[in-house]
C-alpha cells in the first residue's frame, strides 16, 4: 500500500504524509521491519491580507481581522459626499460657525448694551454682516449661502447613505444627526441669500408664515409636531454634548493632544448651549400650538429672551453667547477634521 500524498491539483497547502500501518491493530508484524516514513515538506504559502492569513503548520486558512478598528472608511473610495462637495462644504460649516458667532456678538451687546433692536438669532446675525459691509457684504452673504448649501447636500447624502466609518449601531443615530443638521444648515442659507439678494430683513417675514399655517385646519397640529420636534433635538443635542459623541466625527490623526482637548471643551459647550436653546424653543412653540397663540412663537431670540427672564436676567445672554462662541471654534475644528 503506497503512503499518502499531497494533491497539488486540490488548490490547498500540501501536508505531511504519515504512513500506513501494515497491521490493523497497530502494531508490527513479526519478522517485518518497519516501514520508512516518507515526508513531504510543506511549502510556505504567502496570502495577501486581505484573502486572509494562511498557517503553514495546520494547513488551514484564517480570516484576516484586518487593521484594529479607528472609525474611518477601510476604503478610500467610501466618502459621504464627492470631493468637490466636500471641499465647499468644509467651507461652509466654517460660515455656519461664523453665525453663531454672531449671534454671540449680538447677545453681548443686548446684555451690556440693552439694544432692543438687537436679535440674537441667525437672522440677527447675518442682518449685522449685510448692514456692515456694504457689496462685499453682499458678496460675502453669497457665497456663504453657496458653501453653506453645499454643506447642506453633503450632510444629506450622509443622512441617506454615509457614514460608513461608524459602527453599525451608531451609524442610525449619526444619520438622523446629519439629518437635522442639514435642515437647520438650509434655513440659514435661504437667510443668507435673501440678504444676498433682496438686502433686506423682513422679519415680520416669520410671524406671517406663522399666521397662514393657523389659518388652515392642520396648521396647529403641524406647529406641535415642529415644537415636539425642537424638543426631540433637546435630548439629542444634550446626549451628544454630555457623551461628546461628535468627537467620533473627527479623524484623531487630524487632532494632537491640545486640538483634541479644544475640540471636546469647545464642541460640549457649544453643543449644550444649543440643546438648551432648541428645548425652549421646543417648549414655546408646542405651548403655541396647544394655546393657539400663534404670536408665541420665536426663534433663538425669543427663546433666549424667555430663558433670561426666568433665570439670570442680562447675564444669561453673556452665558449664552460663552456658549455661541464656543461651537464657532467647534465648527472651525469640524471643518478641518471631519471624516470625509
Amino acid at each position: 500500500m503506497s503512503p499518502a500524498s499531497a494533491s497539488p491539483a486540490s488548490g490547498g497547502p500540501a501536508t505531511a504524509a504519515e504512513p500506513e500501518d501494515p497491521t490493523p491493530t497497530g502494531g508490527l508484524a513479526v519478522g517485518t521491519a518497519p516501514a520508512p516514513a516518507v515526508t513531504t515538506p510543506a511549502p510556505t504559502v504567502t496570502t495577501s491580507a486581505s484573502a486572509g492569513t494562511t498557517s503553514p503548520s495546520a494547513g488551514t486558512t484564517q480570516p484576516d481581522p484586518g487593521p484594529p478598528h479607528t472609525g474611518r472608511c477601510a476604503r478610500p473610495g467610501d466618502r459621504d459626499a464627492p470631493a468637490w462637495v466636500e471641499a465647499l462644504g468644509r467651507v461652509g460649516l466654517i460660515a455656519y460657525g461664523l453665525v453663531h458667532l454672531g449671534i454671540a456678538v449680538l447677545a453681548v451687546r443686548i446684555a451690556t448694551l440693552g439694544e432692543r433692536g438687537a436679535h440674537a438669532d441667525p437672522r440677527g446675525a447675518i442682518e449685522l454682516v449685510a448692514s456692515g459691509g456694504g457689496s462685499l457684504g453682499r458678496w460675502l452673504l453669497a457665497g456663504a449661502a453657496l458653501a453653506l448649501t453645499a454643506f447642506a447636500a453633503w450632510q444629506l447624502r450622509a443622512a441617506a447613505v454615509g457614514f460608513c466609518w461608524a459602527r453599525p449601531e451608531e451609524r442610525w443615530r449619526k444619520r438622523l444627526g446629519a439629518f437635522a443638521k442639514a435642515v437647520g444648515v438650509l434655513s440659514v442659507a435661504w437667510l443668507a441669500a435673501e440678504f444676498a439678494t433682496r438686502m433686506q430683513g423682513r422679519r415680520n417675514a416669520f410671524q406671517e408664515t406663522v399666521d397662514e399655517v393657523f389659518a388652515h385646519a392642520g396648521g396647529r397640529w403641524l406647529v406641535g409636531a415642529v415644537g415636539l420636534f425642537a424638543i426631540g433635538m433637546f435630548f439629542s443635542m444634550t446626549y451628544t454634548g454630555v457623551r461628546a459623541t461628535f468627537m467620533g466625527d473627527l479623524v484623531p490623526e487630524k487632532l494632537p493632544r491640545r486640538r483634541r482637548v479644544l475640540a471636546l471643551v469647545t464642541g460640549s459647550l457649544g453643543n449644550l448651549t444649543r440643546a438648551v436653546t432648541f428645548g425652549a424653543v421646543g417648549v414655546l412653540t408646542t405651548l403655541a400650538a396647544w394655546e393657539n397663540a400663534p404670536h408665541r412663537i420665536g426663534g433663538f431670540d425669543v427663546a433666549l429672551r424667555a430663558i433670561a427672564a426666568h433665570t439670570l436676567g442680562a447675564t444669561m445672554f453673556v452665558v449664552a453667547a460663552v456658549g455661541f462662541a464656543a461651537y464657532f471654534v467647534y465648527c472651525v475644528i469640524d471643518a478641518y477634521a471631519r471624516h470625509p
